[in-house]
């Protein structure tokens, strides 16, 4: 299954799509549930996918890549599996660009979410302000 955000192609896998139980998949909402526990002292908003500059991750497996809590097989079907119970999951972090920046933001935090997210035909994902580098000018 592969969707494109902006100029950039990503691919999750039929399998895990499958093993999620998203077949058939229909949003109800612009984007998942955030879970405000995840970041308690920070407001939660909804981001347009359209407004976030492209994760470009040169790794050989692409975007959904394995850390050192779990592969990327699971995580994928975690995320997948919150979607299609309406479960509250993290928002993921951005930080705002420059602006004169074609991208309102750049994601810092949340790949797999938000890509998730866009294969599953969300519009939005919720977000929180992440770290900006540009704090530590001041």
């Amino acid at each position: 299954m592969k969707a494109s955000h902006h100029d950039f192609e990503v691919e999750l896998r039929d399998d895990w799509w499958g093993e999620a139980g998203m077949l058939g998949f229909r949003i109800s909402l612009n984007c998942y549930r955030g879970d405000a526990s995840a970041f308690p002292n920070k407001r939660i908003f909804s981001v347009s996918i359209e407004e976030v500059e492209p994760v470009r991750r040169n790794l050989s497996a692409g975007v959904f890549n394995d850390n050192e809590e779990a592969s990327a097989h699971d995580r994928v079907v975690r995320i997948l599996r919150g979607f299609q119970a309406d479960a509250e999951i993290p928002p993921v972090e951005v930080v705002s660009m420059s602006p004169d920046s074609r991208f309102k933001y750049k994601l810092v935090h949340g790949a797999h979410r938000f890509y998730c997210s866009l294969i599953a035909g969300f519009s939005h994902v919720p977000a929180v302000q992440g770290f900006a580098m540009s704090a530590l000018d001041r």
